[in-house]
């Protein structure tokens, strides 16, 4: 049989949704700090900081919405790394039971020895065909670590 090669897998249309929603983000942002005015019904004063501080909110949303850049699975014979939102998993091929896509769970799911499950967020229904090859690739090691 032959050697199944490495993997290192980014989601598709799960970045492409990232980068518009934060741009969007940080340009709905910007152009209402500049749609406000100089002054408010109620006879405040829109100041430039105002303005200013309404751009770094957009500046923060817009950061928060590309922090789903960050997903990513890499994998080769020694084991498998997933890197999710908030966390960094990288476990040997031993402790991995099965990788799986469970019906109406957006992404796929590592099944470990210990009963526990990690999701694995680069791995998204949404790319179709792409995450149906990458599921594949990721079981050919898995099954290639136990021989």
């Amino acid at each position: 049989m032959t050697e199944v090669g490495p993997l290192d897998y980014k989601p598709r249309n799960s970045r492409i949704g990232a980068w518009i929603g934060g741009i969007m983000f940080i340009g709905a942002f910007t152009a209402l700090s500049f749609s406000l005015g100089t002054r408010t019904e109620g006879g405040g004063a829109i100041h430039p900081a105002d303005q200013v501080a309404m751009i770094g909110l957009g500046l923060i949303g817009g950061a928060v919405i590309l922090v789903f850049l960050r997903l990513r699975v890499r994998a080769d014979e020694h084991g498998i790394e997933v890197r999710n939102v908030a966390s960094t998993h990288r476990l040997p091929w031993g402790v991995v039971m099965d990788i799986s896509v469970p019906h109406r769970v957006q992404w796929a799911t590592l099944e470990l020895a210990d009963d526990e499950e990690i999701a694995v967020m680069a791995i998204q229904r949404t790319d179709r065909q792409r995450a149906v090859a990458a599921v594949k690739h990721l079981r050919a090691l898995l099954e290639q670590s136990r021989r």
